[in-house]
């Protein structure tokens, strides 16, 4: 039977961020994948990265630009993909080390893929199948709405390696449909070679305004539409600033927000 992907965009409350520093992310917005490497372990040539966004029948984006593997491409497949991401250089982080990402599925009954996550120090393959994976879940909901998942994991014990790679495998899944992970970023709490302190933000949305505060002042602030796109930047240069939204679209928007070398993200919903 033909399946057809519909996913829904669920909105996502807004929450407040304490500064971290950001030192890696890959939100996968030129649909490129840059210094990462996929392996297709199964050998059926369908495999991360061959795909970088899933439509519609309508040819209507249902996904961000993102890593995508599949479980069913007109048959059944059998996954066992891994995506290992470029080195991280975590040689002068300490503290609180958080990997956060996102992970989507269709929104239909078949959205039961399963997949692992794993931090290595190495890009080996043979060394990394040997790992331990952190992290094992399957997807999906009961609902089937198909709702985009903020996963947070702390890898602090990884402080002080030089090399350090993200592991992604989709595997044990068939006839389901596909895995999509987007926004991949780790963030540190400090940085030794790094002289200034963490900046503070928090924001709030309100009747077609965001409001903008921090512990520092704030350079400029940039706004991304679920499917990666620009479609607003403004500079902001105090420690609080209003942006009027009023003329975007409803629906869950990203915001990069710079102070100084220190660039924080937070996500909120225009209503």
């Amino acid at each position: 039977m033909k399946k057809i992907t519909l996913m829904l965009f669920a909105l996502i409350a807004s929450f407040t961020m304490t500064g971290q520093n950001e030192i890696f992310l890959d939100d996968f917005e030129d649909d490129t994948f840059p210094g990462w490497e996929f392996i297709d372990s199964d050998g059926d040539e369908n495999n991360w990265g061959d795909i970088g966004i899933i439509e519609d029948t309508n040819g209507v984006a249902v996904t961000p630009p993102s890593l995508i593997s599949r479980s069913w491409q007109g048959a059944p497949l059998f996954p066992d993909n891994w995506a290992i991401s470029p080195a991280i250089d975590l040689s002068n982080a300490s503290g609180s080390i958080d990997l956060e990402y996102v992970t989507q599925v269709a929104a239909q009954a078949w959205d039961e893929e399963k997949y692992s996550v794993y931090i290595s120090t190495t890009n080996d393959f043979a060394s990394i199948e040997a790992l331990t994976p952190i992290l094992v879940e399957t997807l999906g909901d009961a609902g089937d709405t198909g709702t985009p998942v903020t996963h947070n994991i702390d890898i602090s014990d990884f402080a002080g390696e030089t090399e350090v790679y993200i592991v992604f495998r989709h595997f044990d899944s068939t006839d389901e449909d596909f895995i999509a992970i987007d926004y991949v970023k780790v963030d540190v709490e400090t940085l030794s070679n790094n002289q200034f302190e963490s900046v503070k933000l928090s924001h709030f949305y309100n009747a077609g305004q965001l409001t903008i505060q921090s512990s520092f002042n704030l350079d400029n602030v940039s706004l991304y539409n679920a499917l990666g796109q620009e479609v607003l930047t403004q500079d902001l240069g105090s420690d609080k600033a209003s942006v009027n939204v009023s003329s975007l679209s409803t629906g869950l928007y990203i915001a990069k927000v710079a102070s100084g070398n220190q660039v924080n993200t937070f996500k909120f919903v225009k209503q």
